[in-house]
């Protein structure tokens, strides 16, 4: 069954409406709508909700006072990272009290019989606020005025890593040192279906049922508990489809409480379904950074050293995995190269906007970008081919296991049999002709690459464990998981393991997930984890299946158990032709059996990978056009090929997204959200997309018992860099030296007139 490319399980459901989203569920349930401010900062002088609780239909109407006379706290501070200071990580509030602090934040919660009801008693909410001044651009964030008066300098943490004082040496005496600084744009998850919600309490019992797509039930309902001062048994989490979640899901959220204030309060259930516009406001932010970026090369083109500062925007609030994402992946500024020395210095800066969440790649696609251009900019300006620096640099197979200068170990790959691979599918080799043809035609060409390498399945030094249980009975196979399915396809993948290793139909296995009540414990789904994870515990449970079936199979069988071996998926006596499979022995011996594991893979993985894309741009307006988009990516083993592969090309529809359409961009001045909803927010649409070509050349891993890589952030990891590179490319050819991201049509117009001196340019992104 590993291998197979089996159509998924749960698409028939998806596609013909049979799917059951937690916004399905709000048939006669109250109906709760959030009052947001408008200011995005400033002291609360006064919250006025009488008004509202006076409109019939309304049960009730929440303020902060009111969770705390209800005993629910704020949300705890994330974990920090290793820094010299303790880091100034603010609880997150459910509700705001005493100051506003970025647009969008909730200050109360009205709760009706229906949204009509609700809405219109949201607007007579009196809400005045004493407006202050604004810390909204990055860039001047340090001498803003202060988001929290105990955080001077707005500074919420400071990291360090790697060998400063070799990376100093190293640039002092180095025959060429590359500079530039490198803006990388905020952006949205944009999840197809925005977030949604359904509490209930349970008198009868005393506990509360919450209904929510989520990456991660046990870690959702963990923190939840906790900030409601309960034990987790008495929170029931139920994970429906989720309409996509690339970490914007994977974490317990304010509004989850507001939802189990409410269901308690009025004895209710009550659902919350956020808009399109709303979610903007008030989901997670994803990646801002600004990067300046050093590196050193010797007289041959040999990588020395490389230096990097980093200023990451943080928002007003410090989310779960917003540290993470700014700090725990600096390794991949590595790349798959030999690069003796590293250090990078990273400053989280608090800024009056919405905080910053763990997005598709949480880190890698950041640090994959920045060593990525830093080697196009050396090759561009020293006059090596980019290719040729890249390949006299990469790693040889022959050197691995490699530990590169910050920590991970990378285990396996082909790094230049990959680049080679990438080359030979693009038709690198007929770039000349090909831009040649652009220019005719009166377009500018480019075309980029990126070798890219992640860490997935961590964290490096101990990987978090995952749950399974396997249950056999004569009349059902089951397999429960504690990992969350926000649109992967984990029930297809995880049965054809199931079934590859008891010798099943993949049909007949029901996977069991997102259920609190069902599934004993979980880790959940985050950073390309799952396949190694759960399939290293399902593993060992099958394992520990066939060894007490074995007894019950030489029974069977009439032989000693030592004469029973497990092969072609069924118990057979050596040298014979007698054998009895797995289900039929269930059903003759009337078994009922089962096994669980709480269980991490030996090591994490390192997918790694190389991508080209290849653009076109129409100078008189500026429109790039991505004619070719390929990519050669070891992910390991595939249990089901079409399923990573569709993994890979949502990945790089993300990272092309990032590259050229997408950015949120606030007024530094008031903090507004200028790009708060679709027409102002550009999508990358199918028509704006070519036949996006994946080929899979894996290379062995030993890390799990699957053999398997990452594969879910795989595509977004090497998408940023190709892209912008090809863009680069580009636009070098005419003179330009900075290119902006995202590379809007009128971003690039703007940079096309500014090189020529013909129009003036603005600082804005459209």
């Amino acid at each position: 069954m590993i291998g197979q490319s089996l159509p998924r399980d749960e698409d028939i459901a998806l596609l013909t409406g049979g799917a059951v989203f937690a916004g399905d569920r709000m048939t006669g349930a109250a109906v709760l709508v959030f009052v947001r401010s408008d200011v995005a900062a400033g002291r609360i002088e006064r919250i006025d909700t009488s008004q509202a609780r006076a409109v019939p239909g309304v049960l009730t109407v929440l303020t902060a006072a009111d969770l705390i006379a209800a005993g629910i706290n704020d949300l705890g501070a994330s974990r920090a990272p290793a820094t010299a200071d303790p880091p100034h990580l603010p609880p997150v509030p459910t509700l705001a009290s005493g100051h506003v602090r970025h647009v969008g934040e909730a200050v109360a919660a009205v709760v009706a019989e229906t949204r009509d009801i609700a809405e219109a008693a949201a607007e007579m909410v009196t809400l005045e606020v004493r407006a202050t001044r604004v810390a909204a651009d990055l860039e001047g964030a340090r001498n803003a005025p202060g988001v929290w008066t105990d955080a001077p300098g707005n500074r919420v943490f400071l990291h360090e890593t790697g060998n400063a004082e070799r990376v100093a040496r190293t640039l002092a005496d180095a025959p060429h040192v590359i500079r530039q600084r490198l803006a990388i744009s905020r952006v949205h998850a944009m999840t197809m279906e925005p977030r949604s919600a359904l509490a209930r309490w349970d008198s009868g019992e005393g506990r509360y049922i919450l209904h929510a797509g989520t990456q991660a039930p046990h870690r959702l309902r963990d923190g939840l508990a906790s900030a409601m001062g309960i034990p987790a048994q008495r929170l029931r989490l139920v994970a429906d489809s989720c309409g996509g979640s690339f970490g914007m899901r994977n974490a317990p959220a304010p509004e989850h409480l507001c939802l189990l204030a409410a269901a308690r309060a009025t004895g209710r259930a009550v659902g919350w379904v956020e808009t399109r516009a709303e979610a903007m406001l008030a989901s997670p932010h994803a990646r801002e950074q600004i990067v300046d970026a050093t590196l050193a090369l010797d007289g041959e083109g040999m990588l020395l050293a490389l230096k990097v500062d980093v200023a990451a925007a943080m928002g007003a609030y410090v989310g779960p995995s917003a540290l993470h994402s700014a700090t725990g992946n600096l390794p991949s500024l590595a790349g798959p190269y030999r690069l003796p020395a590293i250090h990078a210095r990273v400053e989280g800066l608090h800024l009056n906007t919405q905080t910053m969440a763990a997005y598709r790649g949480a880190g890698r696609p950041e640090a994959t970008f920045v060593i990525e251009r830093m080697i196009d900019i050396a090759a561009a300006r020293l006059g090596y081919d980019r290719v040729d620096l890249r390949r006299r640099n990469l790693i040889p197979s022959s050197a691995l296991p490699w530990t590169n200068p910050l920590g991970f170990t990378y285990d396996s790959g082909d790094f230049v049999g990959t680049l080679d691979c990438a080359l030979d599918i693009s038709n690198w080799s007929g770039v000349a002709e090909r831009s040649a043809r652009a220019r005719a035609r009166g377009r500018l060409h480019g075309i980029g690459l990126a070798c890219a390498i992640e860490i997935a399945g961590g964290p490096a030094t101990a990987p978090a464990p995952e749950y399974a249980c396997i249950d056999l009975s004569p009349d059902h196979v089951g397999l429960r998981l504690g990992t969350g399915d926000a649109g992967q396809g984990h029930r297809t993948a995880f049965a054809q393991i199931l079934a590859d290793e008891l010798g099943l139909d993949p049909r007949g296995v029901r996977v069991l997930l997102g259920d609190t009540d069902e599934v004993a414990q979980g880790t959940g789904t985050f950073g390309s984890r799952s396949m190694a994870a759960a399939g290293t515990a399902i593993a060992a449970c099958a394992e520990a299946l066939r060894d007490r079936l074995i007894l019950e199979a030489a029974d069977e069988l009439e032989v000693a158990a030592a004469d029973v071996v497990f092969a072609g998926g069924a118990f057979a006596v050596a040298g014979t032709d007698r054998r009895i499979d797995v289900a039929s022995l269930v059903r003759r011996r009337a078994l009922t059996i089962s096994e669980e594991r709480m269980l991490a893979a030996r090591a994490p993985t390192f997918p790694n990978g190389c991508h080209v894309a290849e653009i076109e741009i129409d100078p008189e307006t500026g429109a790039i056009d991505l004619v070719g988009y390929w990519a050669v990516e070891d992910l390991g083993t595939l249990v089901n090929p079409m399923l990573a592969t569709g993994q890979v090309h949502g990945g790089v529809v993300q990272g092309i997204g990032q590259a050229l359409l997408e950015a949120l961009v606030h007024d530094t001045q008031s903090g507004q959200l200028l790009s708060g909803s679709l027409m102002d927010y550009a999508m990358p649409r199918a028509s704006d997309l070519p036949p996006l070509h994946v080929v899979s050349r894996p290379s062995a891993t030993t890390a799990n018992a699957l053999g398997a890589k990452g594969a879910g952030e795989a595509g977004t990891v090497g998408a940023l860099a190709a892209v912008v590179n090809a863009v680069a490319d580009a636009l070098g050819a005419v003179g330009v030296e900075t290119v902006p991201m995202p590379a809007t049509p009128f971003a690039v117009w703007s940079a096309l007139n500014a090189a020529t001196g013909s129009a003036p340019t603005s600082s804005g992104v459209y």
